[in-house]
């Protein structure tokens, strides 16, 4: 699990994700955006004159529902990843799709040509996003199949076997994107980007221009490929300088007084300390060693 304070994992669960309620949410509209505009076209509807029962009664719903400000079942929404784990998990939404870039057009492009692919402009985070995307839908497929399991023995109602199919749909969806991230991020795209890192600097210790190819880098794309130009620039400096006395490491130093003071106190503690002796005259007239 990524840690709680991880900037970059808060950055990843901004992704909005497009979600459908498995029930009526009260109060909740506002998530809608189109709510607001529904509500205004259902209070200016027309009304004829043959059907003024009719019209009244809708009008006497629509008034309902505005001022209970509901969210209907199978309305879309957009809300972020990090809002949407626990209802998930509770079985309150469903998935209809994965976003765009996640979906299947972009997976066909990825598995043609990674590395021609601006995963950056689709999101900053591609790869983490879609990997903790990948884990929600798991999850929330596996609470699911449990729950089903569970109630098999009562009479399962048709709203709750849609639920089930169609988290089912999404966990096989997430199995597919979770093998095109992994075939991504590890085949030729860091491979590419391996061999830009250490061609970055050539023999005269002039930069290259790689802005056109570290444009199109996530995140975590540019921070390794960063690591691996550090790391060429100190091959280049250990060929040209050549290798000098190395100095003690700071950890090891450390390790090294703690050892010290280890057994020094574990030699104090084991001394024991010998009574003193006096040498003392006996009543005979010889000497003999006495300890008080």
């Amino acid at each position: 699990m990524p840690s709680y304070y991880d900037i970059d994992t808060i950055l990843a669960e901004e992704e909005l994700l497009v979600v459908k309620p498995s029930f009526d949410f009260s109060l909740l509209a506002h998530l809608d955006p189109d709510s607001s505009h529904l509500q205004r076209r259902s209070r200016k509807r027309p009304r004829g004159d043959d059907d003024d029962g009719i019209e009244k009664d809708h009008d006497d719903n629509d008034a309902a529902d505005n001022s209970n400000g509901g969210l209907p079942e199978g309305t879309k929404i957009k809300m972020p990843l990090w809002a949407v784990e626990r209802w998930a998990l509770l079985g309150f939404i469903r998935f209809p799709s994965l976003p765009r870039h996640y979906g299947r057009k972009m997976k066909e492009r990825l598995e043609a040509d990674p590395v021609s692919v601006d995963l950056r402009s689709k999101n900053e985070h591609y790869f983490q996003t879609g990997m903790l995307l990948v884990n929600l839908l798991l999850r929330a497929s596996h609470v699911a199949l449990r729950h089903s399991s569970a109630s098999r023995r009562s009479r399962q109602s048709a709203a709750q076997n849609a639920h089930t199919i169609a988290m089912e749909q999404s966990a096989q969806q997430a199995r597919m994107l979770q093998r095109c991230l992994l075939s991504t991020m590890m085949g030729r795209r860091l491979c590419r980007n391996f061999d830009w890192a250490l061609s970055s600097l050539d023999s005269n210790g002039m930069e290259d221009d790689v802005s056109s190819h570290v444009n199109k880098l996530t995140e975590l794309e540019r921070n390794m490929f960063g690591r691996g130009v550090e790391a060429s620039g100190a091959v280049g400096r250990w060929r040209e300088f050549g290798c000098a006395r190395m100095g003690i490491s700071g950890v090891v130093l450390k390790m090294q007084q703690r050892q010290q003071q280890h057994s020094v106190q574990t030699a104090g503690a084991g001394k024991e300390e010998k009574p003193s002796k006096k040498r003392v005259v006996s009543p005979v007239g010889g000497e003999a060693a006495r300890a008080f």
